[in-house]
């Protein structure tokens, strides 16, 4: 199932928080509640895919 890449994470930027990834989750989820959104480690990204049905 293809994945979409919402937002690359610099893991080198010190600025950036748990709590500011994790937001940006959120934010995610509630604009396209049709998608499983989620932090994807291998990419480094905030990635989602499509809800599966049933």
């Amino acid at each position: 199932m293809a994945k979409t890449i919402h937002l690359k994470i610099d893991k080198d930027d010190p600025t950036i928080s748990l709590n500011d990834v994790l937001a940006k989750v959120q934010e995610i989820q509630r604009a396209h509640p049709e998608l499983d959104v989620f932090f994807d480690g291998d990419e480094y990204a905030i990635v989602s895919r499509p809800r599966k049905k049933g």
